[in-house]
C-alpha cells in the first residue's frame, strides 16, 4: 500500500471528514493497530463517545479501489474513523502484523466472488453486443413510449406558449408556482431533458434584475428549438422504430433516453486502453437540476479530443454521494465510454489506474492546441448556431502573445487574431485575476485551456481561462 495525503484527500467524502479524521490521530484515539502479512489490510480500534471503541479497517485487496469498513453509525463512506486510520498509517504509527480477522476474510471472499462475476459480465459484453443485434426489438413497446413522449411534448409546447403569451413581466410568485407544478407533471412523460430545460427557465427568471431578460429569452429560444427538434425526431422514429439512434447529438438523452454501456459499445462509442489527463475541474450549483455538479475536462492523449465528466449530487442526497476532486495524474482506462453529444462529449469509465504525468504528456496537450484563433471562432460559431449544442465549448489555445488592454488580457496568435480573456459570472467562473498574475509574460510553448463565450448582447466572442499547460507543469486557475 502506498497511502499518501493526496490519496486520502481524494477518498474523503468531504472536508469535515478529512479534518475530523486528522483530529482523531492527533488526539490519540486509535489503538490496537494491525496490518496483514501481505500489507493489503490495516485495521484498528478508535475510541468514540460511547463506552466501546469503533472497529474500522481499510482493505486494499484491489489497490485502486480500497474497501472501508466501520461499525459506527455514520452513513458517510469512508467515515471519519476510516479516514483517521489512513492518516495513522500515513503518519507512520506502529501497526503490528497480525492474521486477518475471520469476519473480514469472509467478506473478502464474497467480494472476490462478486468481482469475478462482474469481470465475467464485462468480458462477455462484446458477446452481448453481438447477440443483441440478432435479438428482435419490442417495436410495440418502443412505439408506445414514443407516443407518451409526444404527448408530453404537446403539454410542454402549451406551457411554453402560455408563458410567452402572458409576458415575462407578468410572471409573479403565484403564476410561478403554477408553472412549477406543470413542469413537475412533465416528469410523467419520459422527457427529462425537456423538464430540466423548463426548470432552468425558472432559475433564469429568479436572476432577472430590472428589465434585463436576456438570459430568460435565450432559455425560451432553447426550449422552443428543443421541442421542435424532439418532436421531429420522435415522429420520424415512430414511423421507423427500428432505426438507429442519433449519435451526433444528445437528442436521445434530451428526450429521456438513458444510455447503457452495452448500447455505447454497440455503436462504437468507446475506446480501449485510453489515457486521459485532467485540464480543469470545478464544482457548481445547478439549481434547475437541484444538484451540485462536479465537472472535469479531460484531454485524450491518444485522440487529442477534450471530454467532460459529470458527477451529479442531488441536494437530497449530498450526505451519501461522494464529492469528486481534482486529479493530478494520468488516468489509464481499460474502456472509456463516450456519450453522443457536443464538442466536448461526456465520458464515463468503470475502472482505472493512475500514473505520473510526464513531460511527454504535457507536450501532447500543447501540440494538440489551436494555433489559429480564427479557426477556433469559426468552429465555435458553427456549434453555437445549433440551439441544442453546448454554447460554451472548451478548447485549448496555443499562446503566442498576451498583453493587458484596458481591464482585460488580450491573447494574440501569430496571424494577429485576438481573443479577450474575461471572467464568466454566468458560470460562476472568476479566473481573470489569477491569469493576470501569470500573464503577460513568456508565452512560448504554453497552451491555455479556455471556455468559449459568445456575448448575446454584443455578439463578441471571448474566452475564460481554466488552466495553463506548460512543458513542466499544469497550472489550475479553477479549483
Amino acid at each position: 500500500m502506498n497511502i499518501t495525503v493526496t490519496e486520502i484527500e481524494s477518498l474523503a467524502p468531504n472536508a469535515a471528514a478529512l479534518k475530523n479524521g486528522r483530529d482523531l490521530v492527533s488526539k490519540n484515539k486509535f489503538s490496537n493497530l494491525k496490518i496483514s502479512q501481505d500489507g493489503s489490510l490495516i485495521w484498528g480500534e478508535c475510541s468514540g463517545s460511547g463506552a466501546n471503541p469503533y472497529f474500522c479497517s481499510a482493505d486494499y485487496t484491489v489497490e485502486n479501489k480500497p474497501v472501508f469498513r466501520c461499525n459506527c453509525p455514520s452513513q458517510q463512506f469512508p467515515c471519519k474513523h476510516s479516514i483517521g486510520l489512513l492518516f495513522a498509517y500515513e503518519k507512520g504509527l506502529q501497526f503490528a502484523v497480525a492474521e486477518i480477522p475471520d469476519d473480514i476474510a469472509n467478506k473478502r471472499d464474497k467480494i472476490k466472488n462478486r468481482t469475478e462475476k462482474n469481470e465475467q459480465e464485462k468480458l462477455s459484453i462484446k458477446e452481448k453486443v453481438n447477440r443483441q443485434s440478432d435479438k428482435p426489438k419490442n417495436l410495440k413497446s418502443i412505439v408506445k413510449k414514443i407516443e407518451v413522449q409526444l404527448s408530453g411534448i404537446e403539454l410542454a409546447q402549451k406551457l411554453l406558449q402560455n408563458i410567452v403569451q402572458m409576458g415575462l413581466s407578468g410572471v409573479d410568485a403565484t403564476i410561478r408556482k403554477t408553472i412549477a407544478g406543470r413542469i413537475q407533471e412533465l416528469g410523467n412523460y419520459h422527457i427529462e431533458g425537456i423538464q430540466l430545460a423548463f426548470n432552468n427557465l425558472l432559475v433564469e427568471l429568479d436572476y432577472v434584475e430590472g428589465d434585463e431578460y436576456t438570459g430568460v429569452i435565450s432559455q425560451l429560444n432553447y426550449i422552443s428549438a428543443l421541442l421542435k427538434k424532439s418532436r421531429e425526431y420522435l415522429v420520424t422514429k415512430k414511423k421507423n422504430p427500428e432505426s438507429e439512434p442519433e449519435l451526433t447529438s444528445a437528442i436521445e438523452e434530451q428526450t429521456g433516453y438513458v444510455w447503457k454501456l452495452i448500447d455505447l459499445m454497440k455503436y462504437g462509442l468507446y475506446e480501449e486502453n485510453a489515457e486521459i489527463i485532467q485540464l480543469s475541474f470545478n464544482t457548481y450549483d445547478n439549481a434547475g437540476r437541484k444538484a451540485f455538479i462536479d465537472e472535469g475536462y479531460w484531454f485524450n492523449l491518444k485522440s487529442g479530443k477534450i471530454y467532460k465528466s459529470k458527477n451529479y449530487r442531488p441536494y437530497k442526497a449530498l450526505r451519501y454521494i461522494k464529492e469528486e476532486n481534482s486529479c493530478f495524474e494520468v488516468m489509464q482506462i481499460p474502456e472509456l465510454f463516450i456519450y453522443p453529444g457536443d464538442v466536448n462529449p461526456r465520458a464515463r469509465w468503470e475502472s482505472l489506474k493512475l500514473r505520473v504525468v510526464t513531460d511527454g504528456d504535457r507536450a501532447k496537450v500543447i501540440n494538440g492546441s489551436y494555433a489559429d484563433y480564427a479557426e477556433v471562432v469559426k468552429t465555435a460559431k458553427s456549434t453555437i448556431k445549433n440551439p441544442l449544442m453546448d454554447k460554451n465549448p472548451v478548447v485549448l489555445l496555443k499562446l503566442n502573445k498576451a498583453y493587458i488592454a484596458g481591464e482585460h488580457i488580450v491573447l494574440e496568435d501569430k496571424q494577429g487574431n485576438k481573443l479577450t480573456a474575461v471572467d464568466f459570472p454566468e458560470q460562476q467562473i472568476y479566473t481573470e485575476t489569477a491569469l493576470k498574475s501569470i500573464l503577460p509574460g513568456q508565452c512560448e510553448n504554453i497552451a491555455l485551456t479556455t471556455m468559449i463565450n459568445n456575448n448575446v448582447k454584443t455578439g463578441e466572442f471571448s474566452v475564460t481561462a481554466l488552466s495553463l499547460v506548460a512543458p513542466d507543469k499544469i497550472i489550475r486557475l479553477l479549483y
